[in-house]
């Protein structure tokens, strides 16, 4: 049987300009944040963390 730590994905980086674009496809095209994750290959959690802290910056943040 494999340990959680063999099934992990690795780390990887993103750069300014690609969170950027994707986040665009949410906030500017109406796109739901679990289809952008699925088709740019993102773990959704992360995604939507993005999204949220772009809200945020906007002053347009759903959180408290």
């Amino acid at each position: 049987m494999e340990t959680d730590e063999k099934r992990k994905r690795p780390r990887r980086n993103f750069t300014d300009e690609f969170k950027a674009s994707a986040v665009a496809l949410v906030l500017k095209e109406g796109k739901s944040v679990a289809q952008v994750a699925r088709d740019l290959d993102l773990t959704p959690s992360a995604f939507g963390k993005w999204v949220e802290q772009a809200r945020a910056d906007a002053g347009k943040s759903t959180r408290g």
